[in-house]
């Protein structure tokens, strides 16, 4: 480290500035290219200067290191509003640069301020880094800040372009493939490492597993799970997975938890009655007794209804209603595998011959599975938040209070995503090989999710009251629920602190014009109406208020955190055993009762090519990166200001509560609830 370098202009009537800057702990952050910086002031500026190289030009910074420099400056700058940082001509090779952030201090005044950078800075480029947390409007009149953020914008316009899908209806995209994304939105080395490491070390363990496996009983499915790792709680250990208790667990608690809702009324097209499930029904009571009481509950898939599959598969659209006993266990009572009842549609029950009821689950659980995949998951979830990032970078500066409120929970989902499209759900991806679907049904469901797709699916307040599962006391057990909404609570005090500090009333969010152009560009641009789609899809054009600027944060911050948590890393415990829940169920969905057998459950599961493809997938989905952020973990401490500071720590604390009171339930539970952990909870979608 050099102290006291002197570079920059050399007067009798000089005026001294101090500048450490600090190369990030990423690693590889530091650089070998020639490096230059720039103070611009109130008053003058340095004009950019070349900084003498030391510890920021070793090839491989493993941990936090600086530089500091003492600037000689013939003019007084006044107060320095805006630090440019950049690298010019390739030296022994080059590297990008991270920097964490810069501290500058004014000699004359014995002022210092701290500038965040939280930059990759490639050979060529250069970043401008401001100090203060501000809003447009707090810096109307300064022509200095105006022109910074204008110019961060027009380049960031550039590098952040709309890709739209009309044939899918699918939210906008960044336009890139993974090799040109920006520097920011690439995985690093270590993570670039453990994703590849993970995805192709699953698929080779597995496939030699295979390679040697005859499936000739559920045994050997369940020696495929085990083959890459064993899961934490095995479905299929004391034959768990077969009993309806499990089922009705997965479904409050497996990886789509999203999908019950109260049932009221029986639908005209699943013609339950009450003597057909009478011996489910606990309490004596008739089935429309029951539903008053508020005991019965309902899984509709009817948006698979009528997609086409691949040959030799079946893709039922089922339904199935659900009953909380008098254990207080939500559990299967009637399943239906398509929508129009009729003889050769019968409804299953647990009355039934255990073979038909066991293959009526697993169909049901095939067709969940593809849904929980294209919808929940993707669409939802991967989708909606790469569509809210690309957004704020369009949009947002660097110092505006939404875009630092925001900004960590979009790391890596641009280049998780681009991944995904290359490799996942392209046209002869993974989805078609495993999915039942194949391409063109998995292509008609991203249509009919995509124009079906509301923003507010993941606000879980919302979502809980209008499915009408918000009750603990009716419906117990639902650890998502209860979990997601102390989460969901957190996160939304979090974003009101935050959000009331810099937005002191409500006029001064309707005149954000950098905020309304956001929210603009997300209704218009990232949420295309498409062809017989709504504009939007519930994002509003324009933020009226503090409440609804709340409301809105709130919801991408827990989307990209801990709904995407919820509804991932279960895959692997969910998904491993082909039997629980099988990526698609192969021959023509049963017609009639009483033929059942184990030989016809056997026909129905997924040959073990495909099982390992799912097996190994989901397995590299459900781990974390060494490098992961977690809820409430924010490495880059891009607000500058004590009170937003503060207001983080405070986050922090009621996240431990939160961790504490999960963790004291889960130790009275069989399988304990873990995927709402917040120590468990990444930041943003990463995998």
């Amino acid at each position: 480290m050099r102290h006291g370098a002197v570079v920059g202009y050399n007067s009798a009537d000089c005026f001294y500035y101090g500048v450490r800057v600090v190369t990030g702990s990423e690693q590889n952050a530091g650089t070998t290219n020639c490096l230059f910086i720039q103070l611009i002031g109130s008053k003058a500026s340095t004009g950019s200067v070349t900084i003498s190289n030391s510890i920021i030009n070793s090839p491989v910074a493993n941990t936090a290191c600086y530089d500091e420099f003492l600037l000689e400056c013939s003019k007084d700058l006044g107060e320095v509003l805006v630090i440019v940082l950049g690298t010019s001509q390739k030296w022994l090779g080059g590297s990008s640069w991270f920097v964490d952030y810069v501290y500058c201090i004014d000699f004359q005044t014995k002022h210092w301020k701290e500038f965040p950078c939280y930059h990759w800075i490639s050979e060529g480029d250069c970043v401008s880094c401001t100090s203060d947390t501000t809003t447009g409007k707090d810096i109307e009149g300064n022509a200095i800040l105006q022109h910074q953020r204008q110019t961060q914008m027009d380049q960031r316009r550039i590098l952040y372009k709309w890709q739209v899908f009309p044939d899918l209806k699918l939210p906008s995209a960044i336009d890139v493939t993974v090799k040109h994304l920006p520097t920011d939105e690439q995985f690093d080395c270590v993570k670039s490492l453990d994703f590849t490491v993970g995805t192709y070390g699953a698929v080779a363990t597995i496939s030699l597993k295979a390679l040697f496996t005859t499936i000739d009983s559920l045994r050997q499915y369940e020696e495929l799970a085990n083959a890459i790792e064993k899961p934490k709680f095995a479905v299929y250990e004391l034959g768990r997975w077969v009993r309806d208790e499990e089922f009705g667990r997965q479904i409050l608690n497996g990886v789509n938890p999203v999908i019950i809702e109260r049932c009221s009324s029986i639908p005209t097209n699943f013609p339950v009655t009450t003597d057909m499930v009478k011996g489910s029904l606990s309490r004596g009571l008739s089935l429309e007794d029951e539903m008053k009481g508020g005991h019965v509950y309902i899984c509709d898939l009817k948006i698979l209804d009528g997609i086409s599959c691949k040959e030799g598969w079946s893709c039922p659209a089922p339904m199935c209603l659900l009953y909380v006993n008098g254990h207080n266990q939500l559990v299967p009572i009637a399943i239906q595998l398509k929508q129009q009842p009729g003889a050769d549609n019968p409804i299953f029950l647990p009355t039934d011959n255990w073979a038909d009821w066991m293959l009526a689950k697993i169909c049901y659980q095939s067709a969940n599975t593809q849904f929980h995949q294209i919808a929940t998951h993707y669409l939802s979830c991967h989708a909606a938040m790469e569509t809210y990032g690309v957004a704020v970078m369009r949009n947002l500066p660097d110092a505006h209070p939404v875009h630092k409120l925001l900004r960590p929970h979009f790391r890596y989902t641009m280049a998780i995503n681009a991944r995904a499209r290359m490799t996942l759900i392209n046209d002869g991806g993974v989805i078609d090989q495993i999915f039942a679907l194949g391409g063109d049904g998995k292509k008609e469901l991203m249509r009919r999710g995509g124009a079906s797709f509301n923003v507010h699916w993941t606000n879980i307040e919302h979502s809980v009251k209008v499915r009408g599962v918000d009750d603990p006391n009716l419906l117990p057990g639902y650890f998502y629920r209860d979990d997601g909404l102390k989460i969901w609570k957190a996160i939304k005090n979090f974003v009101t602190d935050i959000i009331k500090e810099f937005y002191t009333r409500d006029a001064d969010v309707k005149g954000d014009s950098e905020l309304q152009s956001w929210a603009n560009d997300v209704h218009t641009n990232g949420f295309p109406a498409h062809e017989g789609g709504i504009q939007g899809h519930g994002f509003p054009k324009e933020i009226a208020d503090r409440s609804k600027l709340i409301e809105l944060c709130t919801l991408i911050m827990f989307t990209g955190s801990a709904q995407h948590a919820a509804i991932n890393f279960g895959q692997y415990e969910i998904y491993s055993y082909a039997p629980n829940a099988p990526s698609g169920v192969r021959g023509s969905l049963p017609t009639t009762k009483g033929k059942a057998d184990m030989q016809s459950v056997m026909d129905a599961l997924p040959d073990k090519t495909v099982t390992s493809k799912a097996a190994a997938i989901t397995n590299a989905l459900s781990q974390f990166s060494r490098n992961e952020h977690f809820l409430g973990n924010f490495p880059y401490e891009i607000f500058t200001e004590e009170k937003a500071r503060n207001m983080i720590k405070r986050f922090q604390k009621a996240l431990q509560g939160i961790e504490g009171d999960i963790e004291q339930r889960n130790k009275s539970l069989d399988v304990p609830y873990v995927y709402l952990v917040p120590k468990l909870v990444p930041n943003s979608i990463t995998i």
